[in-house]
């Protein structure tokens, strides 16, 4: 059984700087979980400064088996008892790039994972920054409150400086 639960946060140069980037700094970054009962689940959750940064649940989707991606989080099942993960590419032509790296972490059943990236993104209307933390929890049973516990079993982190 494999969950993955993808929380983005998005903002503009309107809450980059203090006291309103102190107030998005302390969001949330996980959350529970529905209750599995596929092999695998994956949930969306959208934090956006347009929407004053309220919390919306924005794709819940169950499946027999895991797609090979979900948005730029890789995911493969090595065997019965492995699961890899890596990062694509930057997502949405991002800044700064990023290479892929097809194998950031592995994970046996009982263990969680937080991949976490974020970019800076250009267009004619200015510019928005994102924040994206993909936590993943890998086993037989998995609890609700499983990325609510703590620190994840393993971590990969790419954040970089956007400014």
């Amino acid at each position: 059984m494999i969950v993955v639960h993808v929380v983005e946060i998005v903002w503009t140069k309107a809450t980059r700087g203090a006291p309103r980037a102190n107030a998005r700094a302390a969001l949330p970054r996980a959350f529970a979980v529905a209750p599995v009962d596929a092999a695998y689940q994956v949930q969306y959750r959208r934090m956006s400064e347009d929407d004053g940064f309220r919390c919306v649940l924005t794709k819940t989707c169950c499946a027999d088996r895991p797609p090979a991606t979900e948005t730029s989080l890789r995911l493969t099942l090595a065997d019965a008892s492995t699961l890899q993960l890596g990062l694509g590419a930057t997502f949405c032509r991002g800044q700064p790039p990023r290479k892929p790296r097809s194998l950031a972490l592995q994970l046996v059943p009982g263990e969680t994972a937080r991949l976490w990236t974020n970019a800076r993104h250009t267009s004619y209307s200015g510019q928005h920054y994102t924040e994206t933390i993909y936590h993943v929890a890998f086993g037989d049973a998995i609890a609700p409150d499983c990325f609510l516990r703590g620190a994840p079993d393993r971590e990969f982190d790419q954040r970089a400086d956007l400014f």
